[in-house]
């Protein structure tokens, strides 16, 4: 069995590879140096340090969704060992770049912290972690993001993910009057006779729940637009340059207009219809977990949300469909990536620190009390080698797409740093009323002239 385990989850990130292919203390002298310190790098040896516990600390969880959970590893890992003191500092509410600069300004950086499309401006303050005990088990195609041209590998994958339209079985059980079978939507008619049948239904409020933070719509929902313009990543990167042209008019490109029209759909089956903005992530959760709602755009980090809410629930996920043709790129298929790294910093924290750091990642990722944390406590979708299969129906259905090949890029990851926030502000105006089509189009586009 655990042979066979291996195959599924090497299966996601052998096609991430694919997919990436083709398509402290100021004066320490330590400081600023960003290869690896010289500590224990399996995470189960004797840490070398001074014999005193040293701490260290992680800026926020390493996912929003599994705040208990993840509390709750820190105390294990604390316990598991006396070297080192792991210590999870609050966000506070604020942006992760504005909090974190603001850390690094007042000398008071964090020895961990989780990034992505921040790494390129974090790059000279990161750890290189290329040798530890988890780049060593990180699965390929994972790594690619935190790999600098110079050679450095600046951070761990911190899991695999997928988003799309997340559905309650029972729901559409009762809906289609039987098992629901997903490969029965390829198109978005197909999509829209469902949500007639939803909204039918006497035990349900709406079909759908589409979530305003500008996060989901301006990363996540933007992807289907840029990830289905091409099955050859080529031509999307391509399309995104011709948008930094100025060459591209939005509003004459058939998948962004296709895209455009799904948006539409879902917007006339929202449950928060009436007030679009209104909406926020823990009541979509119970939304979908007591079956107000069959279908939310969102990701699988919202299964460990779901199952708390509905232990026994069945939930899964579906591609959302940009066309009527089933044959065209991206109707079938699920958006797949590695959200973020977990990284080091390498300008104010100590060699010990450093070490600690190491530590604590290779604890999680490598050990076998950080794996049931890992995989089982958190629902993550492993990035690493030598772990289970995930016990969700949705992370073994996300595991089936990459199988079959059936995943998009995460083109998100390729935005601007600026990106997601800039879309996002405008999908809200957008799904409000406050601009209608051409307008959101010609703000995409006077912003992707902006970008260098």
């Amino acid at each position: 069995m655990r042979s066979t385990k291996l195959f599924r989850v090497a299966a996601v990130t052998a096609c991430l590879g694919l997919v990436a292919a083709a398509c402290g203390s100021d004066d320490d002298s330590s400081a600023g140096d960003t290869t690896a310190a010289s500590a224990d790098s399996t995470g189960t040896d004797e840490p070398a340090n001074s014999g005193e516990t040293v701490g260290i600390t992680i800026l926020g969880t390493l996912k929003a969704e599994i705040e208990e959970p993840f509390a709750e590893a820190v105390e294990a890992y604390n316990a598991s060992q006396s070297a080192y003191e792991l210590e999870s500092l609050p966000l506070g509410g604020g942006e992760f770049l504005q909090t974190a600069t603001g850390l690094y300004s007042s000398g008071n950086a964090p020895t961990i912290m989780v990034m992505q499309q921040e790494i390129p401006e974090f790059q000279d303050r990161l750890l290189d972690l290329a040798g530890t005990a988890a780049i060593e088990a990180a699965l390929p195609g994972t790594l690619d993001l935190a790999t600098l041209d110079d050679g450095r590998i600046v951070g761990a994958p911190q899991t695999i993910e997928a988003y799309g339209l997340l559905y309650n079985q029972a729901v559409l059980d009762e809906a289609v009057g039987g098992t629901f079978d997903p490969a029965s939507i390829a198109t978005r008619s197909d999509l829209a006779a469902l949500f007639e049948q939803i909204d039918a239904l006497d035990s349900t409020q709406a079909a759908i729940q589409v979530s305003p933070m500008d996060w989901s719509l301006g990363a996540h929902l933007t992807n289907s637009m840029y990830a289905a313009q091409s099955a050859d990543r080529g031509e999307r990167l391509a399309f995104m340059d011709e948008l930094k042209a100025g060459s591209v008019t939005l509003t004459d490109d058939p998948v962004f207009t296709g895209w455009l029209d799904t948006v539409d759909l879902m917007l006339e089956y929202n449950q928060l219809k009436s007030s679009p903005l209104d909406g926020d992530y823990d009541p979509a959760v119970l939304a979908l977990s007591s079956g107000e709602v069959g279908f939310w755009f969102m990701g699988n980090w919202a299964v460990p949300n779901l199952l708390e809410a509905a232990p026994d629930g069945s939930f899964g996920i579906l591609p959302l469909p940009v066309s009527d043709d089933p044959a065209d790129y991206g109707n079938t298929q699920v958006a797949v990536g590695v959200p973020a790294y977990i990284v080091v910093d390498a300008e104010q924290s100590s060699a010990e620190q450093q070490a600690g750091a190491i530590d604590f990642i290779n604890w999680l990722t490598t050990t076998d009390e950080g794996k049931v944390f890992y995989s089982e406590k958190f629902e993550f979708l492993p990035a690493y080698a030598d772990m289970a299969d995930p016990t969700a129906s949705m992370n073994q259905q996300i595991v089936d797409y990459a199988s079959s090949g059936a995943t998009l890029e995460w083109m998100n990851s390729v935005y601007p740093i600026d990106g997601w926030p800039t879309f996002g502000a405008s999908m809200q105006k957008y799904i409000s009323g406050n601009i209608d089509r051409d307008g959101l189009a010609g703000e995409f586009q006077d912003y992707w002239t902006t970008v260098e």
